[in-house]
């Protein structure tokens, strides 16, 4: 009976700090430090000390790695789980990544196992989004499923990304956006467009840059420098060289003062004035007082920022909870 009780315990014991150990990897970061790139948890500690010569973030619970000028994918303890034989690697997302294989030159999926996920290569493709991705094998684009099969015909000179439930594309002049099946959901007369995010979309017309919404409606005209998609409900906008930010009903959220901006991300936007980088929340109040020399976003209440030389990450009160201590660093992302 004592030796069951003591087995139970151990058990209970070990699950419990693989749950606190778990639980602390949910979200960690790139970070580099003398040239080469590891990642961190919310507290800076190395979770996977710096040993690679390019990072991206966990996505899907595997990372994108360089070693030397080969990409492969790690796992949460930095070892290779798909070992670095690509020329170029992108996020997982939908349980496949595209990759570049070596031999033919051209980009491939693969699954999880490093197992090519089927056999049609691409001269181009983009990351899966939505059980679509937008492919092209020839001069033409269109989009595939997770088998490789083009579930929509590659007869477009460009395609995008789903996003919204629209696919965005352009052929002979026209651009819009596709539904899943295929077929029109938008039609334009714009000169260009960008991805439909919060039921918006970048619009491009002989003016300038505005925004319009899913049914095409002008909720922005189209009469500034530029504009970016959508994050968190507000899309940024340049005019007469400064920027501001617009809802979905095209109410100018945030004046047209800033010098450059971020979208937003965890309700708060990096801005920069002058020569510094601070934050704002949704409503335009400045949160973080300008006083960093680069800023990034924040996921997960943190986010990167750079003093001098050497990049920190704050808090959501802007105080620096990891010191700046890295020569380069990217925001934190859940691993999952």
């Amino acid at each position: 009976m004592k030796t069951l009780l003591k087995t139970l315990t151990l058990v209970l014991l070990f699950s419990a700090i693989g749950a606190s150990r778990a639980e602390a990897q949910t979200y960690l970061a790139g970070a580099s430090l003398n040239g080469k790139w590891g990642f961190v948890d919310p507290k800076g500690g190395w979770v996977v000390q710096p040993k690679f010569d390019e990072v991206q973030n966990f996505s899907e619970g595997l990372a994108c790695a360089k070693s030397g000028e080969n990409w492969g994918f790690v796992g949460l303890t930095g070892e290779w789980v798909i070992q670095p034989v690509y020329k170029r690697a992108e996020d997982f997302s939908g349980g496949l990544a595209r990759v570049i294989d070596r031999n033919a030159g051209k980009w491939i999926y693969i699954d999880k196992t490093g197992k090519q996920a089927f056999n049609q290569q691409f001269e181009n493709c983009m990351n899966f989004s939505e059980g679509r991705a937008a492919a092209r094998a020839s001069s033409r684009w269109g989009y595939i499923d997770n088998t490789g099969k083009y579930v929509i015909p590659d007869t477009y000179e460009h395609a995008e990304t789903f996003s919204d439930g629209m696919g965005r594309v352009a052929i002979n002049g026209v651009y819009g956006f596709l539904n899943p099946a295929g077929e029109w959901a938008l039609k334009t007369d714009l000169e260009n467009i960008r991805d439909m995010k919060d039921g918006a979309a970048p619009a491009k017309g002989k003016k300038g840059w505005g925004f319009i919404d899913r049914t095409g409606k002008v909720i922005v005209p189209t009469i500034n420098e530029h504009a970016s998609n959508f994050s968190e409900g507000l899309g940024r906008c340049r005019n007469n060289g400064k920027w501001g930010y617009y809802d979905a009903t095209g109410r100018l959220v945030v004046s047209f003062i800033y010098d450059n901006c971020r979208g937003f991300s965890d309700g708060l936007a990096a801005i920069n004035m002058g020569k510094s980088w601070g934050f704002i929340d949704k409503t335009g109040k400045l949160v973080i007082n300008p006083q960093f020399d680069k800023a990034l976003d924040f996921t997960g209440g943190l986010a990167p920022v750079k003093q001098g030389k050497s990049w920190g990450y704050i808090d959501v009160t802007g105080k620096l909870v990891i010191p700046a201590q890295f020569t380069d660093a990217l925001p934190f992302a859940k691993t999952e």
